[in-house]
């Protein structure tokens, strides 16, 4: 393995509500209705909804991904996502939410690429560029703010 065994995105988004509106947002259930084109099997969670140990899936240009929630907290309104593409690649998701205004929430996201091999972290880099990264971070963003805005989900 080379020397670019990881890969670290962060972005920070200015989300239009309080940290209680958008938390249960953060939620595979739930980012169905504000996210366009968003898809999820439910493989596993005890509520339904998003929580520590909720496992789930996803495939979408680049492949299957199974994801589990590795850190729920509702109450520091963090959460962290371990996604998977078996032989290729994890993601390590860390989302929180900050501010004490209830119409301004600030979203730190880190993604932390880990390639399980030198092909897929070439692959990894080629899809991952910070200009393509920050593009998906932008829509995810204006997608939860029209929600917030509207209680329905923008559209292209």
């Amino acid at each position: 393995m080379n020397n670019r065994n990881k890969l670290i995105r962060k972005y920070k988004q200015t989300l239009v509500g309080s940290k209680e509106e958008i938390f249960p947002l953060l939620c595979p259930v739930r980012e169905k209705e504000w996210l366009q084109d968003w898809d999820y099997k439910m493989i596993y969670s005890e509520s339904g909804y998003a929580e520590k140990g909720c496992i789930f899936e996803t495939n979408n240009n680049y492949g299957s991904y199974r994801w589990i929630i590795t850190k729920h907290d509702k109450d520091r309104h963090e959460i962290q996502f371990v996604k998977i593409m078996t032989d290729k690649i994890i993601v390590i998701i860390d989302i929180d939410l900050e501010g004490d205004n209830k119409k301004l929430t600030t979203c730190n996201i880190q993604y932390t690429f880990i390639p399980l091999g030198d092909e897929a972290s070439e692959d990894m880099h080629n899809e991952n560029t910070e200009n393509v990264f920050n593009k998906h971070m932008k829509k995810w963003e204006d997608s939860l703010n029209y929600f917030l805005k509207h209680s329905e989900m923008l559209l292209d």
